[in-house]
């Protein structure tokens, strides 16, 4: 884990102060308690920013659905409006630790990518939330 840590650092005698950004590296080790252990699947994500708080959806459509979806894209008919799914899991962080989070994921996704050919982008494209879409 990398924790960006602001220090002040007194110049001229401590008449001037200068935040100064260091990344620091922690080793963090977290404990399951009571089921938080269980593996979360998910197939859709959402996220809705307020008042200084990102709310991240995780959620669950059940795969027949999305077939459904994509054979009528693909045949330019029309599709259901809304399809259910099953929210998951609901995730409130702040906006620096939703910074944070975005590093670490780039980094994952940059490691991946190197260790493998990139995924095609209409694999991304086959079902996505509407803009503002919740899991509920």
């Amino acid at each position: 884990m990398s924790q960006n840590i602001s220090t002040e650092q007194e110049l001229n005698g401590g008449h001037a102060a200068v935040a100064e950004q260091k990344a620091v590296q922690v080793s963090l080790r977290l404990k399951a308690v009571d089921r938080s252990d269980r593996a979360i699947v998910s197939n859709v994500s959402a996220v809705h920013a307020s008042s200084g708080m990102v709310f991240v959806d995780f959620g669950f459509v059940e795969q027949q659905a999305i077939d459904e979806i994509t054979r009528a894209m693909r045949a330019g008919s029309e599709t259901a409006a809304n399809i259910d799914g099953r929210l998951e899991c609901r995730i409130a962080m702040s906006v620096g630790d939703i910074v944070q989070l975005s590093r670490q994921l780039q980094q994952v996704l940059a490691s991946v990518a190197r260790k493998s050919s990139p995924l095609p982008a209409e694999a991304d494209a086959d079902v996505a939330p509407a803009p503002g879409a919740s899991l509920q």
